[in-house]
């Protein structure tokens, strides 16, 4: 009884996530004249389009801008999650294998910028920015996050499950600092690297406050701020629109997370990671 009560507890929570998505995805699809029609009753047709059509998706090809902010959204992906990596990678090995005064006490002040909001840290951040002539710029966007607490956690995490024979193995065999963590290191880490990658890749379709506070003009903005932008609640708001450029926003997201969900899986299983 236990496999099936698991099963389906799985299956409402994977319900619950799934559903906001498949109902937007259906709401893209109804005209607005249908959009409330069947709110006031539950049926079939409160879930579903009566008429489905791709209206709102021609029309969300035709915004202004909207390709060029998708863009944008999709390469300050690849930037953030490939620069944060990198140095989530660097600052984890030196917490991890370097001996140095202190190390454990900055280890922990830095977990305990986790629990500072964002909005708290927005606004000297914004002057900082505007300080270094960043702003309304790309790298205004990404530097001040190019660093994840978060993301050297994980690694330094990781790096310390791989056994320190290999690091005293290849020390034998003459290798150096960067030698030992591309050959003994980097290969029994690689779920780590690759789920720290995808986390702050889809981090940034989260974003929405920073990008307003930083960007200004229309064509560097990203997908998402401009999507909110057509919701006016001091006119009539065509939410088939908003549904059809929300769903066409976070396909690239997904796309990605399907093509390195694979690649996770099969690295947690040859290094045995959890």
């Amino acid at each position: 009884m236990k496999r099936p009560l698991r099963f389906m507890l799985r299956l409402v929570l994977a319900a619950l996530f799934v559903a906001p998505i498949l109902l937007a995805l259906a709401a893209s699809f109804r005209d607005n004249s249908d959009m409330y029609r069947y709110a006031g009753s539950l049926s079939l047709w409160t879930f579903l389009p009566a008429e489905p059509g791709i209206d709102a998706y021609r029309r969300a090809f035709t915004l202004p801008l909207l390709q060029t902010q998708l863009f944008n959204t999709v390469l300050l992906g690849f930037v953030m999650a490939t620069g944060t990596t990198v140095s989530s990678l660097l600052a984890g090995y030196a917490l991890s294998r370097f001996r140095f005064r202190g190390r454990q006490a900055l280890f922990l002040l830095m977990l305990f910028t986790l629990f500072i909001p964002v909005d708290v840290i927005l606004p000297p951040l914004f002057f900082v920015v505007r300080d270094l002539g960043l702003i309304d710029s790309f790298w205004g966007l990404a530097l001040p996050f190019i660093f994840s607490p978060i993301g050297v956690y994980l690694i330094r995490q990781a790096i310390e499950e791989v056994p320190r024979e290999l690091d005293h193995a290849a020390s034998l065999d003459g290798a150096g600092l960067w030698e030992v963590l591309r050959t003994a290191i980097l290969p029994n880490i690689r779920g780590a690297l690759i789920a720290c990658w995808l986390m702050h890749f889809v981090f940034v379709w989260e974003w929405y406050l920073w990008p307003l506070t930083a960007m200004r003009s229309d064509d560097g903005q990203l997908a998402q701020v401009a999507i909110a932008s057509l919701i006016d609640p001091l006119r009539s708001t065509d939410y088939a629109l908003v549904f059809a450029a929300a769903i066409l926003t976070i396909l690239p997201a997904f796309v990605v997370f399907a093509i390195l969900q694979r690649f996770l899986t099969s690295s947690q299983a040859t290094t045995g990671g959890k």
